[in-house]
């Protein structure tokens, strides 16, 4: 019997994923098209999807509860992108950082009428906020065991690594958000390789374009 209901609450889940990858294409859609986010009903949201109000319900609670889906589903877009730089075996790659900042870049480019969205429900909904403030910590905590590797491997220098780890993930944030939403895809290069060099600076106290 516990064995049915695994299966079955796994259903479930693979049915919320499923539906959350799709209002997550629709509601980005409607945005772009010059909808807020809090102006958009439920039966706008579920006629995008392609599907009704009463789906909805099956699998979100109301538009908060959607919300924080296409959060996660945004943040672990983020966060995959951060890997090739905490993955990095040698903790002292400047390829692994640039192309890290400029994936990140490039979901907040993809995601950015959503991650507004976020932002400002953040503001008065406290479980997006609750949401989204877990989220950013853990991307942050993993950059903290970043840093405690490099500082163990000799790569990066003596830093309170948790503050370092929450200040640089958090400048990321914000950067990301404020500058990419404002500014041309053209842009995108310089914003990355700027998040770069700060990081790098910040951790290894040396150039990362040493030769520009």
């Amino acid at each position: 019997m516990a064995s049915v209901t695994r299966k079955t609450q796994s259903r479930r889940q693979d049915r919320r994923v499923e539906w959350t990858q799709r209002f997550l294409a629709a509601t980005e859609q409607l945005m772009r098209e010059g909808h807020a986010y809090t102006d958009l009903s439920v039966d706008k949201l579920a006629g995008a999807a392609g599907t009704s109000r009463a789906t909805f319900y099956v699998h979100f609670e109301d538009k908060g509860d959607l919300l924080r889906g296409l959060a996660t589903h945004v943040l672990a877009d983020i966060e995959f992108a951060a890997r090739s730089w905490w993955q990095s075996e040698q903790l002292h790659d400047a390829d692994a950082l640039l192309a890290a900042t400029t994936a990140i870049v490039a979901v907040y480019r993809d995601h950015q009428f959503l991650i507004s969205a976020v932002i400002e429900a953040a503001a008065y909904d406290e479980r997006v906020s609750d949401d989204y403030t877990t989220m950013i910590n853990s991307i942050s905590d993993a950059t903290r065991q970043v840093i405690d590797r490099g500082q163990s491997a000799g790569t990066i220098r003596a830093l309170p690594a948790e503050t370092v780890a929450g200040a640089l993930t958090w400048m990321v944030e914000r950067v990301c958000h404020q500058m990419v939403r404002v500014t041309p895809p053209e842009n995108d290069s310089v914003i990355a390789r700027s998040l770069a060099e700060i990081i790098w600076s910040a951790l290894y106290l040396e150039s990362l374009f040493d030769d520009q």
